[in-house]
């Protein structure tokens, strides 16, 4: 009787191994797809999350998933080395890498543009009782950059070259960056919007202590207009700090990926998130810019977009012929 208990437990097991071994070798026939996100935290971080959580709800025979990265020139760099398959950059990173400009000089990298999914805006703030009170103001003084390479650099490298002001960059992590405005060790702080809603950085700070908002120079805004960076008006609805809108600039956020992905993949890609946007809104409400209405706004003009983007946004009657498809 033993035995034959054995010998059923035996079988039992052995079916079940067999099973394990049957759905291991489906589950490793997938295709795997990597995309870098950016610094923990970050908005490019969390879009990338939700990206791949939603993409792996919805596609079969394949698997998608978002490591953290230092964000838009990283991700364009770690693309053309073969270590990713796409990922977040924004409108000026894929401009530099293009015309092979720092920090991009030397390299072959030639990014093309998937979707797009809002803008980040950034504004400078000081101590209330700064005697701070323009841009002009901040020559010589340190001015929260961001990491090295990510969007936050880029921008206010461009707009402090533009502006013709020698600041004192200080190169921070998100996470870092309140912590270190309200102990006093920069003498500025970079407070952040999401398609004109504060981060939680801003709540964090603005919780701590009383700031003021600087306002950025017209002219200076316009010259960033006029290569790529939309005008933004932010609501003083926002911060009990603002009395008036403030004026600035947004960066548009891009999903970018090589031009030799299949034309299959990307079509499915932006298909996938732009028909499933409630699923991604459930993640961060910020997403709602990938819906259909909204998608496309902020890709490039003068760069191209993958034909299997281009696919889709012409079915869905949503492509816009200011864009650029790719030859």
């Amino acid at each position: 009787m033993f035995n034959k208990v054995n010998k059923k437990r035996n079988v039992i097991v052995m079916l079940l191994l067999a099973a394990l071994i049957i759905i291991s070798g489906c589950n490793s026939e997938d295709e795997e797809y990597v995309f870098g996100s950016s610094t923990e935290g970050s908005y490019g971080y969390i879009v990338f999350e939700a990206f791949s959580s939603v993409l792996n709800d919805h596609v079969d025979d394949a698997r998608f998933s978002a490591v953290a990265t230092d964000g838009n020139v990283e991700n364009i760099v770690l693309m053309f080395n073969g270590d990713i398959d796409g990922g977040h950059t924004s409108n000026i990173a894929m401009m530099d890498a293009w015309e092979g400009e720092d920090p991009f000089g030397g390299g072959d990298y030639d990014p093309v543009q998937l979707l797009s999914y809002g803008a980040l805006t950034q504004a400078i703030v000081v101590p209330a009782d700064s005697d701070i009170e323009t841009i002009h103001d901040l020559e010589g003084k340190d001015v929260q950059f961001g990491t090295p390479g990510s969007g936050l650099d880029l921008f206010w490298s461009l707009y402090f070259d533009l502006a013709g002001i020698d600041v004192n960059p200080v190169y921070l992590a998100i996470s870092e960056q309140g912590d270190a405005f309200i102990g006093g060790r920069t003498d500025t702080g970079t407070l952040l919007f999401r398609n004109g809603e504060p981060y939680p950085l801003n709540m964090e700070v603005e919780a701590a202590m009383d700031v003021r908002y600087i306002p950025l120079d017209p002219e200076v805004n316009k010259m960033m207009e006029d290569v790529g960076f939309p005008a933004v008006t932010i609501s003083p609805d926002v911060s009990e700090f603002m009395d008036e809108p403030l004026e600035l600039n947004g960066a548009p956020m891009v999903f970018a990926v090589k031009p030799d992905m299949s034309e299959d993949l990307a079509y499915t890609i932006t298909k996938t998130l732009v028909e499933n946007v409630d699923d991604l809104m459930a993640i961060t409400p910020h997403l709602e810019t990938v819906s259909p209405e909204n998608v496309t706004s902020g890709l490039i003009e003068t760069l191209p977009v993958h034909p299997g983007a281009v696919k889709y946004f012409k079915e869905a009657g949503i492509w816009e012929d200011r864009l650029m498809e790719l030859d």
